[in-house]
This record gives structure tokens, sequence and C-alpha cells, in this order.
């Protein structure tokens, strides 16, 4: 005698089955989304707290040696040198950094800005889907966007800015009469 299966078992699966592999890929995506974030958000992170040490200390980003030659350069000359070739040393970085190790995200944008006391880093990344026939879940999800800042300290150059700021405050054409005044205002 041959077992009979009720065929309510079949209609149930058919029901059932899409659902938990729907499940188990969304699963899935979600922890590659995850492991690219989490993996790019440490990188920057990484490469702010490097840029922030070695703008600090004048030295190279990619090995960390410092060129003791450039230390105390002069506040005329740090300003006119500007800060090109420091963010283009850090996007460089960045980027061969992130060239690696991403399972489905692509980095579309790195960008660095080097202010007078501050460090600006901002990396762009686009999740793509690792299975080619599901080009509609790309579009779902938002692009990924690092935006990190820092500031770093140099007490050399706040001495130097300072002095400037108080030698030409001096000097300017009634000084002294305002000064008068805010002593007025102060005493009252």
């Amino acid at each position: 005698m041959k077992k009979m299966i009720k065929a309510s078992f079949t209609i149930e699966a058919v029901f059932v089955m899409p659902i938990v592999l729907f499940t188990m890929v969304s699963i899935i995506f979600l922890s590659f989304f995850l492991h690219d974030y989490c993996r790019l958000q440490g990188i920057t992170d990484h490469v702010l707290h490097k840029a922030i040490i070695n703008l600090k200390q004048e030295g190279d980003i990619k090995t960390g040696r410092v060129n003791y030659d450039l230390i105390d350069k002069g506040l005329i000359r740090k300003s006119l040198e500007g800060s090109y070739d420091r963010e283009k040393e850090i996007e460089a970085y960045l980027t061969k950094i992130l060239s690696k190790g991403f399972l489905t995200t692509r980095v579309t944008d790195v960008q660095a800005s080097v202010e007078t006391l501050k460090v600006y880093i901002k990396v762009e990344g686009r999740f793509e889907s690792p299975i080619k026939g599901l080009p509609g879940v790309n579009s779902l999800v938002k692009p990924i966007v690092i935006e990190l800042g820092g500031r770093y300290h140099n007490p050399s150059d706040t001495v130097r800015i300072s002095e400037v700021i108080l030698d030409t405050g001096s000097k300017v054409k009634g000084y002294d009469e305002l000064m008068d005044k805010l002593r007025g205002l102060i005493k009252r």
C-alpha cells in the first residue's frame, strides 16, 4: 500500500518557502551592507586621526615619519603654502586604503578639506547587489555618506597668531579711545 501525502502540505510549502528564502537573502544582504558600512566608517575615522596627528607634527601620512625640517616653519610661510597638497595627500591615501576589502560597496567619492586648525573628510559609497539578477535592490538603498571632522591644536601657531593680532590691534588708529570706552563700560 502506498502512503498518501495530503496536498495541503504542498500548497503550504508553496506559500511559505518564498517567504523563508526572501528572509534569508535579506539577512545576508543586510549583513553585507553592515560589514561595508562599519569598515568604511572605521577606515575613515582612522585616516582622520592619522591626518590630524601628521598635520600637527608635519609628518608623512603614509609612513608616519616626521619631517623635522618643516616643524618650525613660520606662520607666514604656512599661510602662503596653502593646504591643497595636504588635502590631495589625504585623499590619495584614503582612496588607496578604500580600494579593497568591501563585499558589496563601491566607493564613489573621497574628499578632504584642511583648514587652519580643522580637518574634514567626506566619503561616499554605493551599495551594489552581488546578485546580477536583482538590479532593483541598488535603487532601494541610499548612498552611504560618512562625514567626519576633527580639530588639531598646534600651540606654536596659536601663539604666533595671537602675537600678530595683538601687535596689529595695538597699532590701529583710535585703539586707545576704544579701550578707554570699553574700560568705562566694564566699571559701570
